[in-house]
């Protein structure tokens, strides 16, 4: 059995820092891998995370958590915290919006079949855009799609992108969105998503912390985010590859505003879409880590 946390008191984090001088009091709690559209295994993930320096990290593939074992041990054996996690697609109104949960039991029933129903509607639009793909002309199977998924895990767009990439169909993966699979264009077929007010009670009935993910990215959800915060949000995901300082500023203050835990992440896909690795463009102080922690502790002695 996997426990929702691996982790070591604040004093010890002090301690290994002062012993490892690579080792930086920083995390990153939204990495993905091969399990969801990342590139790597899972305890490859770790190991280039440990090898930047990173005290802690967290997994949260799409949809997912069947890689969250392999990547709890290699974090074990290499002597970092590590938080389970998944990115839950959800939907407010007919906006796309991603709920981040961390500190979650992956045994518990009801998240597995919560992410079971989502990755089979995953898998029924990959079956949509094969068809819509011959429409256009261009035959393509899914073994070709699900080769470099590892098993169990969750199929995305990506998938397909890369596919006609390796085809030779288009030149690059981001090519294979702007052409074909992308809102607007000619094989596009809309993600079917919980409603978010479900992901977040999926996660918290797996004993985790639901934070609305990457919240200043794109047009729609910063304009929602005062209506999505009267949801039971436990926390904002603050610090993201895609947001400026200034964004990062207004979310810190959002979250102080209203008693919010605060996360972040390189949301790291390893070089799946794009030739360099995102991992390293953020670094979240252990300070909100360990904020983290002590909620899930005191989630877990309320329930005991």
């Amino acid at each position: 059995m996997i426990g929702p946390i691996y982790g070591m008191p604040a004093a010890h984090w002090r301690q290994r820092t002062a012993d490892r001088q690579n080792m930086t009091p920083y995390a990153d709690l939204h990495l993905h891998t091969n399990h969801s559209d990342g590139s790597d295994r899972p305890g490859r993930v770790v190991e280039r995370a440990a090898a930047m320096g990173f005290s802690a990290v967290a997994i949260a593939d799409h949809d997912t958590v069947t890689g969250v074992p392999e990547a709890h041990n290699r974090a074990h054996a290499l002597g970092m915290a590590f938080l389970t996690g998944v990115e839950i697609s959800a939907s407010f109104g007919h906006v796309e919006v991603h709920v981040l949960g961390l500190g979650l039991a992956i045994e518990n029933v009801d998240l597995r079949e919560g992410l079971e129903a989502q990755r089979e509607a995953r898998s029924r639009r990959i079956d949509q855009i094969i068809d819509e793909l011959k429409r256009c002309g261009i035959e393509i199977s899914r073994d070709e799609i699900e080769a470099p998924l590892a098993g169990g895990g969750a199929l995305g767009r990506v998938h397909i992108a890369r596919a006609l990439k390796d085809r030779g169909i288009t030149k690059t993966v981001q090519e294979g969105f702007d052409r074909y699979i992308r809102s607007g264009r000619k094989a596009f077929v809309p993600k079917a998503a919980m409603p978010c007010s479900e992901a977040i009670d999926l996660i918290h009935r797996a004993g985790g912390l639901a934070f609305l993910a990457h919240p200043g990215v794109g047009s729609a959800v910063p304009k929602l985010i005062s209506r999505l915060l009267k949801m039971p949000f436990d926390g904002l995901e603050a610090f993201h590859t895609k947001h400026t300082p200034a964004q990062t500023k207004v979310l810190l203050q959002l979250a102080e505003e209203h008693g919010l835990l605060v996360s972040g992440g390189s949301d790291c896909h390893g070089t799946a879409t794009k030739k360099e690795s995102d991992m390293g463009t953020v670094r979240l102080p252990m300070e909100y880590f360990e904020q983290i922690l002590k909620a899930l502790a005191r989630n877990q002695a309320c329930k005991g």
